[in-house]
């Protein structure tokens, strides 16, 4: 795994905790310890080595890993992947449409880190606007261009496209590499003005061809089924770019007071899920890992 080395030496350079184990990179998201690679693999962990992580991790909560794609036709847990790019000549008519209109309004490319670290802060805040219940990240944009700047000799493993309305940036995607395994849609923003554009349907187009089609990756993928924010990308990917639910296993281990809080309050969670969208996303990754047991 060529990109092992590389993500640690990002890692390292930027100063952000991680920890080597069991063969992955594990880092901490959210209050939840996570591996860092492709979907498919298979991270699973014994309780023992779980606990051992969360002592690598004081302020995490817990550790969530997954066993990679199973055989399985439904269930709870899923990553949005796409392995087959579609031409547009496949596509339904509305949907030809769709992207056409969007190459029409739009020009997508390739841009480097460093022109998203100077030009990339208004998509980013704005396009929280569109998140109900969710505020606007306290992050100003001098930090914004050193956390986008940290990113820009690592050009091999964290690609960045912009799409662009004229010459002003409208939306952009930041893609995480693993080797010619997986390609992760990390983040993907645009400016809430500008979609009656239809700048989303020429960037999806557009990477999915690049990737899947004429680099050859195995598969795109959007991330797991969303619990915190409220979006619709994943059923939109689904509905016009023939992305499908991969499913796994979920697995959590908590810290012993956590574990003990939700055995206590989960028969409780209606009312006690109100109190903030943390608890919330909590208690429906609790209620997932209990309907895959």
């Amino acid at each position: 795994m060529s990109f092992l080395n590389r993500y640690k030496e990002y890692y390292s350079r930027n100063g952000e905790k991680f920890e080597i184990f069991k063969g992955n990179i594990w880092r901490e998201y959210n209050k939840m310890v996570m591996p860092l690679g492709p979907v498919k693999f298979n991270y699973s962990l014994q309780k023992e080595d779980a606990e051992a992580l969360l002592q690598k991790f004081s302020s995490a909560l817990l550790v969530r890993c997954t066993n990679g794609f199973n055989t399985k036709i439904s269930g709870e847990w899923y990553a949005i992947i796409c392995n087959k790019f579609r031409d547009i000549s496949e596509l339904s008519a509305k949907n030809r449409s769709e992207i056409k209109r969007g190459f029409k309004n739009c020009k997508i490319s390739m841009v480097d880190a460093k022109f998203i670290a100077e030009n990339g802060f208004e998509v980013y805040i704005s396009a929280f606007e569109r998140y109900k219940g969710v505020k606007k990240p306290s992050i100003t944009e001098k930090e914004y261009r050193e956390r986008m700047l940290q990113t820009k000799d690592f050009d091999d493993i964290i690609h960045y496209w912009g799409v662009f309305y004229g010459d002003k940036l409208i939306g952009y995607s930041q893609n995480y590499i693993f080797d010619k395994i997986e390609v992760n849609y990390s983040t993907v923003k645009f400016d809430p003005k500008f979609l009656s554009l239809y700048p989303s349907y020429a960037l999806f187009y557009t990477m999915n061809k690049s990737y899947l089609e004429e680099e050859h990756f195995e598969y795109v993928n959007d991330g797991f089924r969303n619990i915190l924010h409220e979006t619709n990308i994943q059923k939109y990917l689904i509905d016009k770019f023939s992305f499908q639910r991969a499913y796994t296993d979920l697995n959590i281990f908590y810290r012993p007071y956590l574990s003990i809080y939700l055995t206590l309050t989960f028969p409780f969670r209606g009312f006690l899920r109100k109190i903030s969208r943390r608890l919330d996303a909590l208690y429906t990754l609790e209620e997932i890992r209990r309907n895959d047991e």
